[in-house]
């Protein structure tokens, strides 16, 4: 799901900029994304390539409005037909 040039990104968020390896060997953490990203798919998809990629399924987008459950006095009123 993050096999993007945004996940990479965000990996190096959420580990920092460089990894320590137990050999002591400090790396950058983007690198370390880029190579895993590469060996995979062969090239760095940018998150836009990857969003395209992604077969839209029916329940994507279905939606409900919500604002009934949310605030009663932002539902439409009920018209009653007979």
């Amino acid at each position: 799901m993050f096999h993007h040039a945004a996940g990479i990104w965000l990996s190096e968020t959420v580990f920092g900029p460089t990894i320590t390896l137990s050999t002591g060997r400090v790396i950058p953490t983007r690198w370390v994304g880029e190579q895993h990203v590469s060996e995979d798919l062969g090239f760095i998809p940018s998150f836009a390539d990857w969003v395209k990629a992604i077969r839209p399924e029916p329940w994507m987008g279905r939606s409900e409005r919500i604002e009934a459950l949310v605030d009663p006095h932002l539902a439409s009123p009920v018209v009653e037909v007979s």
